[in-house]
């Protein structure tokens, strides 16, 4: 199965574990995530890849604030 691929419209919070912390990071605008864990159902966290790099962003905030691209 290909990633899904979303563009951000609204900024929106993914999280990472980086040095054995977590962090949050705002996406910007215009951003494009490709979520890596095929389609998402219910409000759970998802993989994405961001800026190459794998956080976690919840369903819900790609369901509203990010649009799917092809």
């Amino acid at each position: 199965m290909a990633a899904e691929r979303y563009r951000i419209k609204d900024p929106t919070i993914a999280m990472s574990h980086d040095d054995g912390r977590g962090v949050a990071y705002t996406v910007s605008v215009g951003a494009v995530v490709e979520v890596q864990d095929g389609p998402f159902h219910g409000d759970k966290l998802v993989e994405v890849t961001w800026n190459g790099k794998i956080v976690m962003m919840f369903t819900q905030d790609l369901r509203f604030r990010a649009e799917r691209i092809e």
